[in-house]
């Protein structure tokens, strides 16, 4: 009998202290993750003609024991690689690549993107107002 009563006043400061673990675990992750991304080079810059650019930037943020990612970006065009690194920071990426190596051309109307290597992301709505766009990922 008085182990039922230890049982039932016990599971529920158990369930308590699985919550507080949740809140602590979900914060800190919320906290620690990083907000914008920390663009230091520019890898590609492709005009579509329209007032539009396609631009490549390495995001360095991964620090000593991450490898670097790459993101491209869908952008009015811009000037100096200064200029598109500072623009880019809180657009909004359609690509994140492993690898630098994406070659943009127009070919028959239509951009065509040539991926190698891992694709971490793909958003293609930032693409919907520049015409054509026709992605061929070769891995």
């Amino acid at each position: 009998m008085q182990f039922r009563k230890a049982t039932k006043c016990l599971i529920p400061f158990l369930r308590n202290c699985l919550l507080v673990v949740c809140l602590i675990y979900i914060g800190g992750t919320w906290f620690l993750s990083s907000g914008t991304p920390d663009l230091d080079e520019v890898v590609l810059k492709h005009s579509l003609g329209n007032g539009t650019s396609i631009y490549g930037a390495r995001d360095g943020q991964g620090g000593a024991t991450v490898g670097f990612s790459y993101r491209y970006y869908a952008h009015e065009d811009l000037g100096s690689d200064q200029e598109i690194l500072a623009a880019l920071v809180s657009a909004h990426a359609f690509l994140k690549t492993q690898e630098p190596d994406v070659q943009a051309r127009d070919e028959g109307g239509a951009l065509h993107l040539i991926i190698r290597g891992r694709v971490y992301e793909y958003h293609s709505y930032a693409l919907e107002g520049l015409g054509t766009v026709k992605v061929m990922m070769a891995l």
